[in-house]
């Protein structure tokens, strides 16, 4: 009897594995894994800049690197590869497999799932279905631990760049960590040259505080979890040297014309109701969100005080076109119906577009739908407010930002 049920048993185990490798290997064409589409939305969010929607390698920052992004959608060229090299490359970046330093490390961003959730996309979009993705046992589901960064940390730091970060040597150093050594450069552009996945730093030190920079390069997930920007595992003396080449990035500075808002000081209090006022000449909050109060249309402000200068926000008050924050372009879009469109684009994949409007509303639009679109290099924040509003009305506005910190 026992014999019979042990044989039962086994008879079980194999049907079970073979029904396994049958669901395997029963991919057709075309036929996206269940692994593969979990690895779609985040092949679109962190790798479809540069490798393209598709894999192709034609991404909208494609060009602005000095090595071409690799060609995922080549059956031939993935087909050669093993699971575990691709893994090995978005885990610990191109520099950790002594490939180009460009493409950025995910290890410290993504999950072990997650990565071969990528692995798995990667070969759907080459058609390599003679590679079904198998994970391996005890993978973790589990994203890298973003802890943030302690007030004594940055109490160290600060007593630091106060004695060092205008250290031309440390300067030069993190010059060139940002340039050669890291994947800084694919991303971000100094002086028309690097990548536009994130802002342009070529004004850093005068549009960020030294403390945010610090804070931000050393774990980005630890204040927006969804950024773009993977966390790149930089030690604290990398985050320091690099921190003190762009905070010595000014620029030419405030306009001359401008020094005046800032002679003295204004009532954050009369700043606040400005900024929230729906019936008000400000009406910032239309927009702006702060603290989970606001519209989502421009960035989030809820800690706008600790990472950026006085100088920037007025700059961003009177002039806002000068700089347009990273993921808030405006697009016009003309449909095939010749209707236009504008509105600040949230999402993209290859067969739609999703947009915010100045009034809020969420549009989602077909690609079928569109005849063609363009981003704009203007704001779609109003640019009169040098004109509508009093010296001290936007030195209340600036005093009430000047509050809005992170809690340490």
């Amino acid at each position: 009897m026992w014999k019979a049920i042990r044989n039962a048993l086994i008879l079980l185990i194999l049907l079970l594995s073979w029904t396994t490798v049958a669901v395997g290997a029963s991919l057709k064409s075309g036929e996206m894994s269940s692994l593969a589409s979990q690895g779609r939305p985040l092949f679109l969010h962190y790798c479809a800049a540069c490798h393209g929607v598709t894999g192709d390698g034609d991404g909208y920052n494609a060009e602005q690197l000095d090595k071409e992004p690799a060609e995922l959608s080549s059956r031939k060229f993935i087909a050669k590869k093993k699971d575990s090299q691709i893994y090995r490359v978005i885990k610990l970046g191109g520099h950790g497999v002594k490939k180009s330093h460009l493409m950025p490390v995910f290890g410290h961003t993504l999950s072990e799932k997650e990565i071969w959730s990528l692995v798995a996309y990667v070969r759907y979009l080459a058609g390599d279905w003679d590679h079904p993705i198998t994970l391996p046992d005890n993978v973790s589901s589990t994203r890298p631990a973003s802890p943030p960064l302690e007030h004594d940390s940055l109490k160290v730091f600060r007593n630091w760049y106060s004695k060092k970060g205008k250290d031309q040597s440390l300067i030069d150093q993190g010059e060139k960590l940002f340039r050669k050594k890291k994947s800084c450069f694919a991303c971000h552009q100094l002086e028309d040259e690097g990548g536009l996945v994130g802002p342009d730093l070529s004004r850093a030190g005068f549009s960020y505080t030294p403390e945010w920079i610090f804070t931000w390069i050393g774990n980005p997930q630890s204040i927006k979890p969804k950024s773009k920007m993977p966390n790149l595992g930089l030690n604290n003396k990398e985050c320091r040297k690099i921190t003190a080449f762009l905070a010595s990035l000014k620029g030419e500075g405030i306009k001359k014309k401008w020094r005046d808002y800032l002679g003295s000081s204004g009532d954050p209090i009369q700043g606040k109701k400005l900024f929230f006022d729906s019936d008000g000449k400000a009406n910032c909050g239309k927009c702006h969100t702060v603290n989970g109060q606001g519209g989502k249309v421009g960035p989030q402000l809820s800690f706008v005080g600790t990472s950026r200068t006085k100088e920037f926000m007025l700059e961003s008050i009177l002039n806002p076109k000068a700089v347009i924050t990273s993921g808030y372009s405006s697009i016009l879009i003309l449909t095939k119906k010749g209707k236009f469109i504008t509105g600040v684009k949230r999402n993209e994949d290859d067969s739609s577009i999703d947009l915010v409007n100045k009034e809020g509303n969420v549009l989602h639009i077909s690609k079928d739908e569109i005849k063609k679109y363009k981003t704009q290099k203007i704001s779609i924040m109003p640019g009169n407010f040098k004109d509508i509003l009093t010296k001290d009305e936007v030195r209340h506005l600036l005093a009430y930002l000047g509050t809005l910190k992170i809690s340490n």
